[in-house]
Order: structure tokens, then sequence, then C-alpha cells
């Protein structure tokens, strides 16, 4: 058992590495939640900080499971065609012969305070510059989550402001992107854009402080947040074709709150008018309510610019990007089919604002094999 344990806590090191340590950026983002998140638990790495991993004993890992792995925090869901009153003797017969916990996890106690001053962090990183600017918002089922959303949506996009703008427009940016992050004790809301050509990080944050300006001053026009309302409709229905999809949405709100929020969600998003997102725009975009991460390139470090990667979202473009290094370094050609196969097995399935990612990694992949394979001649 104990040398099961070791094992195990090596295992969960080297992803921290593969994660964290051995990316451009890792280490500062770990930074800066530490430095966003003043207070609240969000603050924490969800792997853990080095030191934990080191110092956890065998008694507080199964202290820890005996808490929060029990049927008492259990969320069970079940999709697709079946008859629930077998479904539910069948729970039953399985799930009500084991103890629920003794101790019941304890509940969150400490709050994230209201920021008082403007927080920066300056890092250099073997990377494009870029900016990262967040803002405390709300978290899950608050009124203002949803015309916080649709701002979102108003910004993010080919169609949206900040490509128009920033991307083809100044072309200060090789990308930019918006997100509203709506958790269950709080939220918040950020900008993260890339620097493209001779342009920097300053001019990043002041394209940003423009798009805000305009969205703090001017109602939006019915036309444009008609069109978002209705590219939000038809996500939600897509969503709801995939039993697989459809599961997670359902798990993810009760764990935050509330399965049935799925069921009003699009009702909300509806509703949400220009004067909303005028007013959330003033309500929760302040100077002192922000904190701006800027990363500068190291000495020495060259990027090359990837015009299919700018063209993703921007919040899903770090991830891209890990996973397109990840596929670069791979010199099994094997391996890499075999993800392949599982890409496109995939792709039918994933949520609608994933679709673009998904087929970005599956050309990185081709073209890597096809690289590999070369070499091997």
């Amino acid at each position: 058992m104990f040398r099961e344990f070791y094992s195990e806590r090596d295992v969960v090191h080297e992803e921290r590495r593969l994660r964290t340590e051995s990316t451009p950026t890792g280490v500062f983002q770990e930074q800066f939640e530490s430095m966003f998140w003043m207070a609240s638990p969000y603050s924490w790495p969800v792997i853990g900080w080095t030191s934990d991993l080191n110092s956890y004993s065998m008694d507080e890992a199964m202290k820890y499971w005996n808490t929060y792995y029990r049927p008492n925090n259990l969320v069970g869901i079940i999709v697709g065609d079946f008859d629930p009153a077998a479904a539910k003797k069948t729970i039953t017969t399985y799930f009500s012969r084991l103890e629920p916990g003794k101790v019941a996890p304890p509940p969150v106690v400490t709050l994230e305070p209201k920021q008082g001053a403007e927080m920066r962090m300056m890092a250099e990183a073997e990377t494009q510059p870029q900016v990262e600017i967040r803002y405390h918002t709300v978290g899950f089922q608050h009124k203002d989550s949803y015309a916080l959303d649709v701002m979102s949506s108003i910004l993010n996009g080919r169609t949206g402001r900040l490509y128009k703008d920033m991307v083809e427009g100044s072309k200060v940016a090789s990308s930019a992107g918006a997100q509203q992050d709506s958790r269950k004790y709080a939220g918040a809301f950020s900008f993260e854009a890339e620097t493209k050509g001779e342009s920097t990080p300053v001019q990043l944050e002041e394209g940003w402080y423009a798009e805000l300006k305009k969205l703090q001053t001017e109602a939006v026009p019915a036309e444009e947040l008609q069109k978002v309302k209705n590219q939000a409709m038809a996500d939600s229905y897509r969503r709801l074709q995939s039993n697989f999809f459809l599961l997670i949405q359902l798990a993810q709100a009760e764990a935050l709150g509330d399965w049935s929020e799925i069921n009003k969600e699009s009702a909300k998003v509806q509703a949400v008018t220009a004067e909303d997102i005028k007013r959330v725009a003033n309500q929760y975009f302040d100077k002192t309510n922000r904190s701006v991460a800027t990363y500068t390139r190291k000495a020495g470090a060259t990027m090359a610019a990837d015009p299919e990667l700018a063209a993703l979202p921007g919040p899903m473009q770090g991830m891209a990007r890990q996973a397109a290094k990840k596929i670069g370094e791979e010199k099994d050609a094997d391996k890499l089919k075999e993800g392949l196969t599982q890409l496109r097995d995939q792709a039918a399935q994933v949520p609608p604002q994933m679709a673009p990612v998904m087929e970005y990694l599956m050309k990185k992949m081709e073209a890597r094999i096809t690289e590999l394979e070369k070499s091997a001649k």
C-alpha cells in the first residue's frame, strides 16, 4: 500500500511538471491566479503546490478521500432512453450498500474580499508577448452572469469586436478574446491577447480599454445583440444533441448549485438587453477591480507566427498552443496516429466552441506524422 502511494505521488509530480513547470507560462499563470484570488480557495492550484505533494502522508490522503470521495458528496447523472423506475432500482441495489462519509466536507467560509487597488504582474517567458486583464465579477446563477456572457460573445469570434478591431483593424494582435467564468462562489471576466509583429503589450492594453470604453458609453446595436443571441440559442440546441455533453452539463450545473439551470439559461440569455450590457461594463470593469499579467519575450527566445492558432478564440489558444507543442515534440508516429483516431472519434461530439480547436490539433498531428514518416525513409 505504501509503495503504491509513493509511486502514485510520483505520477502526480510528473503531471504537475508536464502541465505547469515545463510550459512557457505555466508557473507564471499559477502565480497570477494566486495574486488575483487573494483569499479565496480558488487561489490554490487543483493539483497542488510542489511542497504540498512532497508533504502529503498516506494518512492525510486517506482522510481527504474519506471526507470528499463518499456517497454523501456524490452527484450521479443518467442520460438517455431508460426506464426511470428500473434505473432507480439498480442504483439503490448497488449504491445503498455504500456507507456515507462520517465527516461532511467543511463549508467554504473564506470568500474573496473586494479588491482595493489594481494589481500587476510582469513576467519574461519563452513566448510571444501577451497580456491578460482580469476583473472580479459574479458567480453561477447571478443575474449579471448572463449579461457578462453576452458581452463576451459580442467581443469574441471572427465577427466579434476584438478580432475586427485588434486583429484585422489596428493589427496589434495576432489573437484576442474574452471570457466570463462563473464559478460556485465567485466569478471573473478575462481579456487575453497576443502581440503581432512589432506591437507591444501596452498596445494590447490600450486596444482593450478602447473596446471597453465603447461598451461603457454606447448601447450595443440591436442587430449585433440579436446575432449573438441567435448564436447562443443555436449553441444551446446543439449541446443537447449529444447525450455525453448533456450529461456533462447536468453534472457541472448540479455541482455548482442547480442542475435545472440548463433549462433556464437560454431564456435568461435572450432576456439580456443592451442596457444590461452597458450597466455591467460600468459596474465591474473598474481600474481598482482589475489584475494585469504582462508577458514579454525572454531574451533569445523566438516565436513563429501561427495564423491558424490566431484564429481560435483567445481563451482556448493557450491550451491549443501547449497541445501543439507536445505534438511537435512527439517522436512516435504510431502514438500520434492512435491519438489522431481518438480525436476524430470525439470530433462529432464536442461542443461547437471546441470544434475549431479539435480541427487545429488534428491538422498538427497529421503534419507531424507526415514529417516523422518522411524522416524515417
